[in-house]
């Protein structure tokens, strides 16, 4: 029988494209529905509740009333802003997200669930587990900074650490402005400065070029440096443009060239106007 290159390759295209639509679909809402099923029985008689907020699961130890208050609250609503202001895909995946009352729940929880021995007192992203786990006491400035890892492991996946945790830590303390999701300072600042002032914190260039381990393992407070970074470029109104650049821009593997780019200056000539901002920045560091 005579083949049809043309057609043979149509049809490869097409099972192609099908498999990586299939591959890239968030979860359905069977699929959620099924799963706060299963939690449901899992979890009977332990004081848990259990909601889903697309594209999440919500499983939180306080009263019903209130995880459902954070599952409709803080968390739809960031979820809603975060999408409009950066994010095109949602998570590929089905992710739990586990609220803890206090600090003592939530290290009993995620040994007893994950096996995990968090070395945070806040929460944490577990991409091996699909799971959000984190402690609801302090506030919901932890549920969105971590809402914004998974999100950013579908979206731009080779993203360097010091961006991932920048920006989800820019939302540690996350409010609106016209629209648009905000960070405001927060108690990361008085560190960024003293090391600032005692000339402790590294050139720019070598925050951007830290590997995961080197940035997790730093000796400077690199998360509080990437959020101040995000901060300016915020304040700016460049946070935005610059994630496009650097999301789409395979070349660009530090982040380098999509800062000085939406900056219109060299690294060089920026750095110390951006440490001169950070230094007189005011804030009641909550």
């Amino acid at each position: 029988m005579k083949k049809c290159p043309a057609a043979i390759a149509a049809l490869v295209v097409c099972h192609a494209t099908l498999h990586a639509n299939l591959a890239a679909a968030e979860p359905s809402a069977d699929e959620l529905a099924e799963r706060r099923t299963e939690l449901e029985a899992k979890l009977r008689g332990q004081g848990f509740t259990v909601v889903v907020e697309p594209p999440f699961v919500v499983i939180g130890d306080e009263s019903p009333a209130t995880v459902k208050h954070h599952a409709t609250g803080i968390l739809r609503w960031s979820i809603h802003l975060l999408e409009a202001e950066y994010f095109k895909a949602r998570p590929n995946k089905l992710i739990e997200i586990w609220l803890f009352r206090n600090e003592k729940t939530y290290k009993k929880g995620a040994k007893k669930f994950f096996g995990d021995d968090p070395d945070t007192p806040y929460g944490y992203y577990s991409s091996e587990h699909d799971a959000m786990v984190m402690n609801i006491g302090p506030g919901a400035g932890t549920l969105v900074h971590e809402v914004v890892h998974p999100y950013v492991e579908a979206n731009f996946p080779a993203a360097p650490a010091w961006f991932n945790e920048g920006l989800a830590s820019l939302y540690e303390r996350p409010s609106e402005k016209k629209g648009h999701i905000v960070g405001l300072p927060n108690w990361r600042l008085p560190n960024l400065k003293r090391q600032i002032g005692d000339k402790t914190l590294p050139e720019l260039t070598r925050m951007l070029g830290t590997s995961r381990d080197e940035f997790y393992n730093a000796a400077f407070d690199a998360y509080a440096y990437a959020r101040y970074l995000m901060l300016y470029l915020q304040e700016q109104g460049k946070l935005t443009e610059f994630y496009q650049k650097f999301s789409t821009d395979k070349a660009d593997p530090t982040g380098r060239a999509a800062l000085e780019a939406v900056l219109g200056e060299k690294l060089e000539t920026f750095e110390p106007k951006w440490r001169k901002w950070a230094a007189e920045l005011k804030g009641d560091n909550r």
